[in-house]
């Protein structure tokens, strides 16, 4: 069987096979094949190459116009960058074969449905030494090789990753292996760790194997804090923050995704759909946004409600609220997972802003505070972008502690606060969330006669504050504020 693909693939192809030299070989491999048996589209191209890899990647992008550069020269492994003509990018990625032997270099791959080999100089011959194909057929998931997870200790994060992927079981050996090599995924690099497990954070039900990584015991080899600092109940907090990313996806499908009537699936869901069904294109909009171009920001948000079981875990018995008792100690912790998970700085801040989200919400339902434009700009002001995912996520941890004894009460709170604070930030940002405050910095600095960075800062929240609350409509009326109010600055 010859396998027939869209013509810009087939372009590509043709590039490929057009730039080959006479004792070049090259195969279609990895996720690609896996792909194809499974009848799921192609977009990123593995291969599999005999020869110069350097020469060849060359070659190909510069007869596709495009542009290419060497990820591993240890292992000679080569990406070109093609641009479609729809505008998208597609990785083509040529790693040398091993020893020159396609053979050898299948039965060193990670799992046997990811060592098959297709010939692209003849479609129609299937390389399958390791019967991958049955394995792929039969839903079954396992190692090539007893030292497979030792020789790259990160497939065994790739093995639950594809496991909940694709609904396949992993066989007995596997499982085995995983539990004895585990260990080792401390040696694995912080960022080959991060990229790994950020793809199953933005699984749709990342939840599932998060649950895996919990049962097997891998958390603590994988995500920084899980062996330290435990002074509460980690079993149960670990729960209940698995439950909340499972209730969060369950949001996504009603909200943010296409709604369906069997999404719906409790009481409380339907309440949700109600109260937040009018935000789904907005929050499409909003979830869509990246803080790293890598990483999503479900992913992010995912990596956040998990890392919040060890803030727990460090609180003391007097701590109801870390980010007001105990803010350097917040700071630090998200320093540690920033550095542990090689974060960037835009993400590190969106950590600790969304943290500090979640427990303003939680005080503002705790002490019963009035619903009003000020709020909704002393909320953001403070959560800034993390806030709406904040507010989300307020509810999915409330749904995850305890759905049944859940205070109506409080729900019901939950929700308008939610639905208040959405439509302030999605319908009422320039008016709430981030008024024009008529004059500026300098302005300030001039009027109270003051250097410091953050009297400055504070003055103008002032200032925003009365314009929202209608006290403020120009220029001359936020001058004289000031100069009214310079007895304040003692």
């Amino acid at each position: 069987m010859t396998y027939q693909f869209d013509s810009e693939t087939e372009g590509i192809f043709s590039a490929l096979l057009n730039n080959l030299h006479s004792n070049d070989k090259v195969y279609m491999v990895g996720g690609m094949v896996r792909d194809i048996l499974m009848n799921r589209p192609v977009h990123d191209i593995d291969l599999s190459f005999c020869g110069n890899v350097r020469d060849y990647a060359k070659r190909v992008a510069d007869c596709l116009n495009a542009s290419f550069f060497m990820l591993n020269l240890k292992y000679q492994t080569a990406r070109i960058i093609y641009k479609s003509q729809t505008g998208k990018k597609r990785w083509i990625d040529i790693v040398a074969t091993r020893e020159k032997n396609i053979l050898e270099d299948l039965a060193f791959r990670d799992f046997t449905v990811n060592a098959i080999a297709i010939d692209l100089q003849d479609r129609t011959r299937i390389i399958d030494p390791l019967n991958g194909a049955m394995d792929l057929k039969e839903k079954l998931l396992q190692i090539c090789r007893p030292d497979s997870l030792d020789n790259d200790p990160v497939r065994i994060l790739r093995a639950i990753r594809l496991a909940v992927q694709f609904d396949w079981k992993i066989s007995p050996v596997t499982i085995s292996a995983i539990k004895s090599s585990a260990f080792k995924l401390m040696d694995v690099s912080a960022e080959r760790k991060r990229d790994e497990l950020f793809r199953i954070f933005d699984l749709p039900h990342s939840y599932l194997a998060i649950r895996i990584l919990a049962y097997l015991n891998l958390l603590k080899f994988c995500f920084p804090g899980f062996n330290y600092g435990i002074k509460l109940d980690s079993t149960i907090l670990l729960d209940q923050a698995i439950g909340s990313i499972q209730k969060f996806s369950q949001f996504d499908q009603l909200i943010i995704g296409t709604y369906s009537p069997e999404g719906a699936m409790d009481f409380r869901q339907g309440e949700l759909v109600m109260s937040l069904g009018r935000f789904r294109d907005p929050l499409a909009a909003y979830f869509q946004s990246n803080i790293h171009q890598a990483r999503s920001l479900k992913s992010l948000i995912n990596s956040c409600i998990l890392f919040y079981v060890i803030i727990q875990n460090t609180k003391t018995q007097n701590e109801s609220n870390i980010t007001d008792k105990k803010p350097e100690k917040l700071e630090k912790l998200v320093e540690k997972a920033a550095k542990e998970l090689v974060l960037s700085s835009a993400e590190k801040k969106w950590m600790y802003d969304f943290y500090a989200g979640i427990e303003m919400f939680r005080s503002i339902i705790e002490q019963d505070v009035n619903l009003n434009p000020e709020l909704s700009f002393l909320f953001f002001n403070r959560s800034r972008f993390s806030g709406v995912a904040a507010c989300l996520i307020s509810l999915t941890n409330a749904l995850a502690r305890d759905e049944f004894t859940l205070n109506e009460n409080d729900w019901h709170k939950s929700l308008e606060l939610n639905r208040y604070f959405l439509d302030a930030y999605f319908y009422h940002y320039n008016e709430w969330i981030n008024p024009p405050t008529f004059i500026n910095g300098h302005d300030v600095m001039k009027i109270l006669k003051i250097q410091d960075g953050k009297k400055i800062g504070w003055w103008i929240n002032q200032l925003k504050i009365e314009t929202i609350n209608g006290n403020i409509k120009n220029h001359k009326d936020a001058a004289r504020f000031l100069v009214t109010h310079k007895e304040n600055l003692n």
